[in-house]
């Protein structure tokens, strides 16, 4: 089973933007997954300029975290360490990652044989491009694609913007933004997610469908940004 797979994939996007600036966040979500209730939280935090994305996700007794320390300038996201710890979901895993651009070198802190040499320039990890992904939507940039760190493989992630809707929420209605995961032609595999400019660009729904028919779905339960609590009047 898979439990927010690759941190949502995992693929989250409750970075938060606007006019391409970071704000702390602190989000909640609740779902269900193969008949199991999920809930998990991700927060973005700033110390003297440098900025961590957490998310940490938990089911029953199985339980995944992962952070990404980062900084920002000018719109565009630099990586610095980036870790993800397994527990409970078959055989527990951990990666730890750190990022040295100025040597085109990602080292894999665990597992030296698995080392990124001549990394391409602007290759993010696995929660960073999320936080890229969601400043680029609040610039209005059309070309939305990634380089991310993955194993032992730099891999290419592409997104679009597909439309808007409206989406009910528990803190009221909302406008969001409607982006999917550009894949090949032959994937079974769908990704979808809403954000919120109304909100700072935070994710307020998620749909993920696996080459086997299964179906995943989160939405944000509280949302609270620079410490102020969303509520529906906003």
């Amino acid at each position: 089973m898979r439990l927010f797979a690759t941190s949502l994939f995992l693929f989250l996007i409750t970075g938060q933007a606007i006019a391409a600036e970071l704000e702390p966040f602190k989000a909640t979500y609740a779902a269900r997954f193969n008949g199991i209730s999920i809930t998990a939280t991700r927060e973005l935090s700033e110390q003297d300029g440098n900025w961590r994305l957490d998310f940490d996700s938990s089911a029953l007794f199985a339980s995944i975290k992962e952070y990404s320390r980062f900084t920002s300038q000018d719109g565009h996201i630099t990586p610095q360490h980036y870790e993800y710890r397994r527990k409970g979901l078959g055989r527990n895993r951990a990666t730890v990652l750190n990022f040295e651009p100025s040597k085109g070198m990602i080292f894999n802190v665990h597992n030296p044989e698995r080392d990124l040499k001549d990394a391409p320039p602007n290759t993010l990890d696995k929660v960073s491009y999320q936080i890229q992904l969601a400043l680029d939507v609040a610039a209005g940039k059309t070309d939305l694609q990634y380089k991310v760190a993955d194993g032992k493989k730099i891999r290419d992630y592409k997104f679009s913007q597909v439309g808007t809707e409206t989406l009910k929420t528990p803190l009221g209605p909302v406008e969001t933004i409607k982006v999917a995961r550009v894949r090949d032609k032959d994937s079974g595999r769908e990704t979808t997610v809403w954000i919120a400019p109304q909100w700072n660009y935070a994710l307020v729904k998620l749909i993920q469908r696996e080459e086997n028919g299964k179906r995943y779905q989160i939405n944000l339960t509280n949302l609270s940004i620079n410490g102020e609590k969303v509520a529906a009047s906003q």
